[in-house]
């Protein structure tokens, strides 16, 4: 069934189109140009009877209309159809094939010595006519010659079939020509549409076959690939992302489970009661904070929590973060030191947003720095960025390591990290909202030396 939204009728017909409008010009040209001749042809060969009918006169010796009427009869000479006329239009002599006909024939107002070429006679019997106003013998006369129109009419019909013909043979090749070129330059995009379809989610590693003819098609499969590339490692990446929230999930219910078959195998004195419960009350608390992580950057992934941004400073916010972590600090050892200049921060940032991001990399910095270790918060304008770091003297990480470390569900050490509390989402987080803010987050370690994490953000005017 033929379907006419394809692209193969839709190109066979553009080519139709295409075909029969410029043959359709040069038919049309050739038919004018044609007729144009033939008329041209007709009015040379009325000049020069003109002429001859004025030569003609100039030979002979006729004195009056009555002696010049008498000579035209007498001679054999001249043309079928003319006419002399005096100078005030009155009939002098006609050809008898002209009066046989009854044509009026007028000659032209305010005619010249100059050739005038006109159409003229009747339905039957077109003319085409040429009138000049010559001087013979002294006296003022006007000629005035014609020759039928349907003279060359018969090679214009002749043209004309001619042109019917070769219109239909031409648009019956183009129809073929144009179904034919649509089936060929539309082959590759059905191998490529062929290639695409037997693509699965089974078979996401395979491509499509790139060919080397460096057009458009060859670009396409490319892009194709690109792409197919991409949406593998995107498939890759939610696979291993629900592999890693399932075993986040399964180690606290497990250990909420055990608790509680625990408490219930047999009776238990209270401590112990207690002791079951505050396991799984610790255990539900950090399920739940992973399942809060998780909605979170659900959230962020699908641009449902995009913030508001508005215009701070945030020099307070950093001096206020660096007072809370100071408890936290002394509590493991740690000190922390704050750098500030005296001038204003100023950001287009979500105030909430952006002290979640800083209070992470803090939780960090202090999770992997050993007692006696430091953690510096420092805040700076730097040309129309302002860079706000956080530094640490812990473990660092390795060279390996660093490209994963904003990944989800990631640990460098994942068996410490579980034990810290962590959920392997933080720093995932912080490079979310760092996103949302268009800011740039990266991240300089050496191992044993330490690390540190550099939020780079736009500067606000004001």
């Amino acid at each position: 069934m033929l379907n006419v939204r394809s692209l193969r009728f839709r190109l066979a017909l553009w080519y139709f189109c295409s075909v029969a409008a410029i043959f359709a010009l040069a038919a049309g040209g050739y038919w004018f140009g044609v007729r144009g001749a033939l008329n041209h042809a007709l009015d040379q060969g009325l000049r020069y009877r003109l002429i001859g009918l004025q030569r003609f006169l100039e030979n002979i010796d006729a004195a009056g209309n009555e002696g010049i009427a008498e000579e035209l009869n007498e001679t054999s000479q001249l043309a079928e159809l003319y006419q002399i006329l005096d100078a005030n239009g009155n009939l002098i002599a006609e050809s008898g094939s002209l009066a046989h006909h009854h044509v009026p024939v007028k000659p032209p107002r305010e005619l010249g010595y100059e050739i005038r070429y006109v159409t003229g006679g009747t339905g039957d019997f077109e003319l085409r006519l040429a009138w000049q106003k010559v001087t013979v013998h002294g006296r003022t006369l006007i000629l005035g010659v014609a020759d039928p129109q349907r003279k060359y009419e018969g090679i214009l019909r002749a043209f004309t079939s001619v042109l019917l013909l070769s219109t239909v043979f031409i648009l019956s090749a183009a129809t073929l020509c144009g179904v034919w070129l649509g089936r060929r330059a539309l082959r590759p995009v059905a191998r490529i549409t062929d290639g695409a379809r037997a693509i699965t989610e089974s078979n996401l590693s395979a491509r499509l076959a790139v060919p080397d003819s460096r057009d458009e098609l060859q670009q396409l499969s490319e892009t194709l690939n690109d792409m197919l590339a991409r949406i593998e490692q995107s498939f890759a990446r939610t696979r291993q992302f629900t592999a890693d929230a399932s075993h986040e999930l399964r180690a606290p219910i497990t250990l909420i489970d055990t608790a509680a078959q625990y408490s219930l195998r047999r009776e238990r004195s209270r401590e112990e009661l207690v002791d079951s419960m505050r396991k799984i009350l610790r255990e539900s608390r950090r399920m739940t904070a992973l399942i809060d992580d998780l909605l979170l950057l659900a959230r962020g992934d699908s641009h449902r929590a995009a913030p508001d941004l508005e215009l701070m400073d945030a020099a307070p916010l950093l001096s206020e973060l660096a007072e809370q972590a100071a408890a936290r600090a002394a509590e493991k050892n740690i000190r922390i030191a704050l750098q500030l200049g005296n001038g204003a921060l100023p950001v287009m940032a979500n105030e909430m947003k952006l002290r979640r991001l800083l209070l992470i990399l803090l939780d960090n910095a202090f999770k992997f720095t050993p007692p006696g270790g430091e953690v510096t918060l420092a805040g700076r304008l730097d040309e129309a960025e302002v860079v706000i770091r956080v530094t640490d003297t812990g473990s660092g990480i390795s060279p390996a390591d660093l490209p994963h470390i904003f990944e989800r569900f990631w640990r460098a050490d994942k068996v410490r990290s579980r034990e810290a509390g962590g959920t392997g989402l933080g720093l995932a987080i912080a490079k979310q909202i760092a996103d949302q803010h268009g800011a740039q987050l990266d991240v300089q370690s050496t191992v044993g030396r330490g690390s540190t994490f550099t939020v780079r953000l736009p500067q606000a005017a004001g």
